[in-house]
C-alpha cells in the first residue's frame, strides 16, 4: 500500500531503481541528484495539474504534450509501467478518443502519484537532504534507492 492507502501499481523493481537511474543521470553527483528529483517532482506536479485541466477542456493536443513530458521523467528513472501507461494515454488522445481518455485516466493518475511518491522519498533520503532539527542523517552510507520502500 502506498501512504495514501492505495494498492500499488508499480512493480517493487521498479521503484527501487528508480534511485540508482536518477543518480546515474546525475552523474552521481549528490547535489545534482537532489536538484534532479526536486526538477522531476515540480514538474510532475505541475503536469498532473495540467493534464487534469486538459482533460477537462478536452483538449487533446495539450493531453498528448502533458502525457509526454512526464514520459519523460519516467524514461530518465526508468519507469517502463508510467512510460507504457503514457504511451496509451497518449495515443487516444492523438485518436481524439475521450471514452478511452476517461477509462485509462485513473489508472495513469494513480501510476503518476506512486511515481512521484517514489521520487518524494528519495528526495527526503538523499545524501545531504535537510532532516528536521537533531533528528539523524537521512541517508547517511546508503544507495539513493535504499529508502524506497519508506513510502
Amino acid at each position: 500500500m502506498t501512504r495514501t492507502g492505495a494498492r500499488r501499481v508499480l512493480p517493487r523493481a521498479e521503484r527501487e531503481a528508480m534511485g540508482t537511474a536518477v543518480a546515474n543521470a546525475a552523474r552521481d553527483d549528490p547535489a545534482l541528484y537532489r536538484m534532479l528529483l526536486a526538477r522531476l517532482i515540480e514538474t510532475n506536479e505541475a503536469d498532473m495539474a495540467n493534464l487534469q485541466r486538459t482533460v477537462a477542456m478536452r483538449d487533446w493536443t495539450g493531453v498528448q504534450r502533458t502525457v509526454h513530458r512526464t514520459k519523460g521523467s519516467a524514461a530518465l528513472a526508468r519507469c517502463p509501467t508510467l512510460v507504457a501507461a503514457g504511451k496509451s494515454l497518449e495515443s487516444a488522445a492523438r485518436q481524439g478518443k475521450p471514452a478511452v481518455i476517461d477509462a485509462l485516466l485513473p489508472r495513469y493518475v494513480a501510476i503518476v502519484t506512486e511515481f512521484n511518491d517514489a521520487l518524494i522519498a528519495l528526495q527526503a533520503a538523499a545524501p545531504g537532504a535537510a532532516t528536521p532539527a537533531g533528528g539523524p542523517e537521512a541517508s547517511h552510507g546508503t544507495s539513493p534507492s535504499s529508502h524506497i520502500e519508506e513510502i
